[in-house]
């Protein structure tokens, strides 16, 4: 069954004339529906799918009739956010952006770190996709919440001192392993910072420590950047 974000129609409605062109060309010409086919609509306001099967196709739109409503309570109880530093080449943006929504994250900050590229490149067609691609994978996800995405230029580590922030580092010295944090104990609004293709330098390590961030080496092994969630997400959301 094909599911598409809708955050501009009351989906409580028995009955719905579908008009919008991207919806009625995917539905007809990409996905060759017929009459009688179901389809799930969904809008971020809550934690529900509503299941709607098409009674008839003509030129100006679809008319779908409501064939029940499913509980979709699957998110996590806790804020999760990615603070990303850039990565070298866009589709790294692209390929985080991704993977991470389907893990639950419910925000992405992408940062420029001291080895990280600028932002010279950000243009507001490239963030529009960057929203699309987060929309593609929620829908193919089946998750009900929409995450945010912002670019940044700088931390500003003051603003997060009430929150739990962890920042991944290459090195074991004066650093806890994963496995030893204990996530029970954390707060709802958990923050993990992702190091560059190059790692955190030695300044902004010191600033991360200064500010109390948590310190942590996952293994020996130098993971990508756009990797590192494999190990992270999993342990701490089965954890919390």
């Amino acid at each position: 069954m094909q599911r598409f974000y809708i955050n501009y129609l009351e989906l409580w409605e028995k009955n719905l004339f579908l008009e919008e062109a991207w919806l009625v060309h995917q539905l007809v010409k990409v996905l060759r529906s017929k009459n009688w086919d179901e389809l799930s609509l969904f809008n971020w306001k809550e934690h529900k799918d509503y299941i709607y099967k098409i009674v008839n196709i003509e030129k100006r739109g679809i008319f779908v009739d409501l064939v029940k409503v499913e509980n979709r309570d699957w998110e996590i109880d806790f804020e999760l956010s990615l603070y990303q530093s850039l990565p070298n080449k866009l589709d790294k943006i692209e390929y985080i952006i991704q993977k991470w929504v389907e893990v639950w994250f419910t925000k992405f900050i992408f940062f420029r770190s001291n080895r990280s590229q600028e932002l010279r490149w950000l243009t507001d067609s490239k963030i529009e996709r960057f929203k699309k691609i987060i929309i593609e994978a929620v829908e193919q996800s089946w998750r009900t919440i929409i995450p945010e995405i912002e670019f940044i230029k700088k931390i500003d580590s003051s603003t997060l001192k009430e929150e739990k922030n962890i920042f991944f580092h290459t090195e074991d010295n004066n650093s806890s392993l994963i496995k030893n944090l204990d996530i029970s104990t954390f707060g709802n609004n958990i923050n993990l910072f992702v190091w560059p293709e190059w790692g955190f330098d030695d300044k902004e390590v010191a600033e991360f420590e200064e500010s109390n961030f948590s310190r942590v080496h996952l293994w020996n092994r130098i993971l990508r950047t756009e990797t590192t969630w494999i190990v992270t997400w999993f342990y701490i959301v089965q954890s919390k």
